[in-house]
């Protein structure tokens, strides 16, 4: 089976093949000018586990979190589900953008706090990329922040200038934060 599920951002494909074969398979497509990129040769290739969150692709199950504007919301919509009318109820109180650390002196990591113009928010995954040469985050925002915005974020108990911006941070190894 061939796959396109696009987890780094890079184009790719995902091949499953029956359990006992992989190496003869591997083999052949080695032979045939393939270049392996599983999970772990992926890692050890790029030298850091940075790529989905360089494609601004969550790396955790809270990344997903707040994932509520992407539903369908319109009350009488083709697309129910259990607990739309609760969903409904609530005004979506932050939002989801990414983080590019502009200080020295640390590197951003899930739960980190952020401090905005309105209000607090939280680090849900980040890590040191190289392909941007920054620290990169993911984070829960108050509604109102805009990337190009500074705010700050608490690392080892000091506050460290961070700039927002709107992931994708990179894509085809070229940093795409201006």
């Amino acid at each position: 089976m061939v796959g396109r599920t696009g987890y780094t951002g890079e184009d790719g494909f995902e091949l499953v093949v029956p359990p006992r074969t992989p190496w003869r398979s591997g083999s052949a497509l080695a032979a045939a000018g393939v270049r392996p990129c599983g999970l772990g040769a992926r890692h050890a290739a790029a030298g850091s586990r940075d790529e989905p969150l360089r494609a601004g692709h969550g790396r955790h199950h809270r990344d997903a979190a707040g994932i509520g504007p992407g539903l369908d919301r319109r009350p009488r919509g083709p697309r129910d589900f259990v607990g739309k009318a609760a969903l409904l109820a609530q005004a979506a109180p932050r939002q989801f953008l990414g983080l590019l650390l502009m200080d020295k002196g640390g590197v951003l990591r899930s739960h980190q706090k952020v401090h905005t113009g309105r209000g607090e928010g939280e680090i849900t995954s980040g890590t040191f990329a190289p392909t941007v040469g920054q620290s990169i985050a993911l984070a829960r925002v108050p509604l109102g922040i805009a990337p190009g915005d500074a705010v700050e974020v608490e690392v080892r108990d000091k506050r460290l200038r961070a700039r927002v911006v709107k992931p994708p941070f990179a894509r085809h190894g070229k940093s795409l934060i201006a």
